[in-house]
């Protein structure tokens, strides 16, 4: 019994020695590209909603009055070819 004994220690003793390797090893030698990517600053977009453009503010308001006239549709319907036209690229 005291050669299973002995056996296991030497196992023990192994597995300790190989965890404080582990410990003790350069964090950043650990992190992935997940890590990495979120340990970045935060990205900004400069991207505006399409619902606060003027344009689209411009053709809601004339709608809700009843009053849509022929430019402010023109301008709500050049908005979205542009923003579709970046679309299909």
């Amino acid at each position: 019994m005291s050669e299973w004994n002995a056996i296991t220690e030497q196992l023990d003793r192994l597995i300790a020695a190989v965890d404080q390797k582990t410990v003790d090893s350069d964090d950043a030698s650990r992190k992935d590209a997940i890590d990495r990517e979120l340990a970045r600053r935060p990205r900004v977009t400069q991207v505006d909603s399409l619902r606060d453009a003027p344009e689209v503010q411009a053709f809601r308001e004339a709608l809700l009055d009843g009053l849509v006239r022929v430019d402010t549709a023109n301008q709500l319907l050049r908005l979205l070819n542009t923003v579709i036209g970046q679309w299909m690229r």
